[in-house]
């Protein structure tokens, strides 16, 4: 099962990166990251503050200096959940190709507005049309989303069985 690999989860927020990606981390074993933690971390910030303070392009370098130390970990030791504005950059994009599988988790925009909806810590989506910015994030990041391995849909799924159609997914194709 594509072990000397890891597994990266992209897609737009509330697709179920991260939900999904700590339940294939328990199933294969491996260590769970989610980038966005780890910028909350490097910084002290919560996501909300570091876009208040300093303004998306600081949160940006933050998430590229997290994915950048992503080849440090043994091959095939990692199930990572990225930002969904991951893919905008392509030294992001070369490093997560570089050490692991890209995973592309997709929902329609009418669930992710339901899955988001009234969550706190979406700072890209508090303006006053939040199904408009989606539409336009989702059309500028579209064909950096496409560049990946495996597409798997989340609608009307749980995040068991969208795990399982991954672990279905790489245990044909080793």
């Amino acid at each position: 099962m594509s072990v000397d690999r890891n597994i990266i989860l992209t897609g737009f927020m509330g697709t179920g990166k991260s939900t999904v990606g700590r339940i294939l981390a328990r199933r294969l074993k491996r260590r769970f990251i989610d980038t966005d933690a780890l910028v909350e971390q490097l910084t002290g910030l919560s996501i909300p503050e570091i876009f208040q303070r300093h303004g998306e392009d600081y949160f940006r370098q933050q998430e590229s200096t997290v994915i950048a130390t992503l080849n440090r970990y043994p091959p095939g030791s990692l199930v990572v959940a990225t930002g969904g504005g991951a893919v905008l950059k392509a030294s992001n994009r070369c490093n997560l190709r570089r050490t692991g599988i890209i995973v592309l988790l997709t929902a329609p925009p009418e669930e992710i507005l339901r899955r988001i909806d009234g969550k706190p810590g979406r700072p890209l989506m508090s303006g006053t049309s939040p199904a408009e910015t989606m539409r336009a994030l989702l059309q500028t990041r579209e064909p950096y989303y496409r560049d990946c391995d495996l597409m798997v849909s989340t609608a009307g799924k749980t995040p068991s069985r969208v795990a399982s159609e991954i672990m279905a997914w790489l245990s044909c194709n080793r």
